[in-house]
C-alpha cells in the first residue's frame, strides 16, 4: 500500500511565495487567500527559506506585531543547496524518494513540510506530511 509511490506524485508545483521583508500580517493573509499551510520565503527570486502556519500561528501567540514583525525573523531558513546561510543542514527531499520513507523523514525531524528538489538541485516544490499520507491512501 503505497510503498511504491514518490515524492513527485504529491507535490505542490505552485506555492505561494513571500518577500523575507514582508510582514507577519500579508503571510496571514497570502495563507488564507491560498488556502496554504506554507509559503516559500524568498529574496531577489532566490528560495531562502519557508514560512509555516506553526510559525505564524507561534508569532500570534507570542504577541508578535503584525505590521513591523518581518517574515524573516521568525522563518525557517533553508536554502534548496542544502544549507541555510549559517550552514547547517536543511531537510529536504528528492522527488524519487518514495512516500514512507519520506513520511519517516518527517516524522522523525518533527516537520510537517518539506523543499522538493530534482535531479539538478532544483526547487519542484513543497510536499506536506498530509499530501504524502493522502498520497498512500489513495489506492
Amino acid at each position: 500500500m503505497g510503498q511504491y509511490k514518490k515524492v513527485k506524485q504529491a507535490i505542490n508545483r505552485k506555492f505561494p511565495e513571500i518577500d523575507s521583508n514582508d510582514n507577519l500580517k500579508t503571510a496571514i493573509n497570502l495563507m488564507a487567500k491560498a488556502n496554504a499551510s506554507v509559503l516559500a520565503v524568498k529574496v531577489n527570486g532566490e528560495l531562502i527559506g519557508i514560512v509555516t502556519v506553526s510559525d505564524v500561528m507561534h508569532g500570534i501567540a507570542n504577541d508578535y506585531d503584525l505590521e513591523h514583525t518581518k517574515i524573516s525573523t521568525f522563518m525557517t531558513e533553508c536554502r534548496i543547496d542544502g544549507k541555510s546561510a549559517s550552514g547547517t543542514l536543511c531537510i529536504q527531499l528528492d522527488e524519487d524518494q518514495d512516500a514512507f520513507s519520506a513520511i519517516k523523514v518527517m516524522y522523525e525531524g518533527g516537520i510537517n513540510h518539506l523543499l522538493v528538489s530534482g535531479s539538478g538541485n532544483e526547487m519542484l516544490g513543497i510536499v506536506s506530511s498530509l499530501d504524502l499520507v493522502k498520497l498512500i491512501a489513495a489506492e
